[in-house]
């Protein structure tokens, strides 16, 4: 199980905004930190159950399945990238949604009951939760 320095830091390498000889800055984690909670809330309110809970310390363990962390990473890179000036490589870009989907993949397979929120399916709207 990875820290969460170890992910911020992970992606901050993915966009070169970072020297893997240097430690991370304590305000570059802070908006690593900031970032990674906003992303996985939002991961989580979309329906992609992965247990996330908000984390403030860098040396957090990272509270997700192992399976998740390079999804989490690659994503967490293009998130931060704007902050930063900077754009992705297509490599991170393409891993990224690669690794999303997996993920996703994942997550459905492990709930197969849990309705995909966004999808209609026989004339019930489960955006809704209403027949039509």
């Amino acid at each position: 199980m990875a820290k969460v320095q170890e992910i911020v830091a992970r992606a901050l390498r993915l966009i070169q905004v970072q020297d893997a000889r240097q430690p991370v800055k304590a305000v570059d984690m802070q908006t690593g930190i900031a970032a990674l909670n906003s992303m996985c809330a939002r991961w989580e309110a979309n329906g992609l159950a992965i247990g996330w809970r908000p984390v403030s310390n860098p040396s957090d363990d990272m509270p997700c399945p192992v399976e998740a962390e390079q999804a989490i990473a690659y994503n967490l890179a293009i998130t931060l990238a704007p902050e930063y000036g900077t754009e992705p490589p297509a490599v991170v870009v393409g891993t990224a949604a690669r690794d999303l989907g997996d993920l996703r993949a994942d997550v459905k397979a492990a709930n197969p009951l849990t309705p995909d929120r966004g999808v209609i399916a026989h004339g019930y709207d489960t955006r809704t939760d209403r027949f039509y």
